[in-house]
């Protein structure tokens, strides 16, 4: 009995060879945490096929919007742009540290991908935060908000957050490196830990409260402008209007419900993308406090041990949430298909072109059918009655 039992432990414990920190960690974490690495194989392909053709469709349909006074669609544009580079980039990461697959162990490449990654990342909470602010001055600051359109500030703008995120990400070049064993790694530099939580505090804590808060003074700003338009709309017939004052009242009424359908869109991406980031940070801060167990343990001991038991939990429930909080990055398409009459008609034209272009071919392809067969029931008819 204690000779199967040694003989599983020595099993084990050549599961797991310390060959490398990175593999070493990977095939521990496969062994005691196997739905964490389910959840990594299986669900983010499936995101990032979502995500690639969402997003795709997205900047096909929102660049065709882009105008000096549209700087939704500009912003909406770059959003999906920043998406697809962000979850090409995570499937590089993925291809490293779940599968295994030799993506990052340059010594230039490692520390130089982290700064495209992070860049990427960051992107996101300071281009919601843009547009939020946008939509804020327009609503609640109208007048403001209509000179500040005019004078086409949306591409500059979209230019100091790519700079702003890139001079974030750029301090990573400190933070990874390829050691001795070939892979790459986290350096533990103190000013890199610190850069990072003082940097993810600021992006995904400061950034989204600030833009929380703006959306709700959007939503009552909106909502007392709905009321105030309603209590004192005025009957143009009776209080002797010109027809050409009624129909500029009628044009800045169309003008205003549509900002009010495009307001819907932008706060609906952005709550989303709220909610999923909100949860991303928090489990990020957990890891500080719940740390792995002892290195030194054999593999069948770190079964056993009650330290990496609770971080197997805690690293289950991040893998979850880490699938949630990329999803913000692929399911975007849905929410614009749901809340954007502009985006839901061009969705519908496109698919009923294509549509329309099958059957077409296929007609096509009946047609000459029908004419090759009907050539030749001619030649045949023709062919009888000159032997007749």
């Amino acid at each position: 009995m204690n000779g199967s039992i040694n003989n599983t432990t020595e099993i084990l414990d050549d599961l797991c060879p310390r060959v490398g920190v990175v593999s070493w960690y990977s095939c521990i974490f496969e062994l005691y945490a196997p739905s964490a690495f389910f959840v990594d194989k299986y669900v983010s392909p499936i995101l990032y096929f979502i995500g690639l053709v969402g997003n795709l469709l997205t900047i096909k349909i929102w660049s065709r919007r882009i105008r000096k006074t549209n700087t939704s669609a500009l912003y909406l544009t770059v959003l999906a742009v920043s998406d697809l580079v962000l979850l090409a980039l995570h499937s590089v990461m993925e291809l490293q540290f779940t599968w295994n697959v030799s993506t990052l162990n340059k010594p230039v490449w490692c520390p130089t991908f982290f700064v495209f990654y992070m860049f990427a990342q960051y992107m996101s909470p300071l281009l919601i935060m843009g547009f939020t602010l946008e939509r804020f001055i327009s609503i609640a600051i109208p007048f403001k908000g209509e000179r500040f359109s005019r004078r086409n500030r949306g591409a500059l703008e979209i230019v100091a957050i790519i700079i702003l995120s890139l001079l974030l990400a750029v301090p990573q070049v400190f933070g990874w490196t390829v050691f001795p064993d070939g892979e790459c790694q986290g350096t533990g530099i103190k000013f890199f830990e610190i850069w990072i939580w003082v940097s993810d505090i600021l992006v995904f804590g400061a950034f989204p409260l600030a833009s929380l808060i703006l959306n709700v003074l959007v939503i009552n700003a909106v909502s007392r402008s709905i009321r105030l338009r309603r209590d004192t709309a005025p009957s143009f017939e009776l209080n002797g209007f010109s027809s050409k004052l009624l129909k500029t009242r009628q044009k800045e009424h169309t003008k205003q419900r549509s900002l009010r359908v495009s307001t819907v869109t932008l706060l609906c991406v952005s709550f989303y993308r709220l909610f999923t980031v909100i949860p991303v940070a928090i489990i990020f801060a957990l890891q500080y406090r719940i740390p792995t167990g002892d290195e030194t343990l054999s593999v069948s001991e770190i079964g056993k041990d009650s330290t990496w038991k609770t971080f197997f939990d805690y690293l289950i429930a991040k893998k979850i949430i880490d699938e949630v909080g990329l999803s913000q990055y692929s399911l975007n398409f849905f929410l614009y298909y749901l809340t954007a009459n502009y985006f839901r008609n061009e969705v519908c034209r496109l698919f009923r072109s294509l549509i329309e272009c099958r059957v077409g071919i296929t007609e096509f392809r009946g047609r000459r059918r029908g004419t090759e067969s009907s050539t030749k029931g001619t030649l045949l008819s023709t062919r009888k009655s000159f032997y007749d």
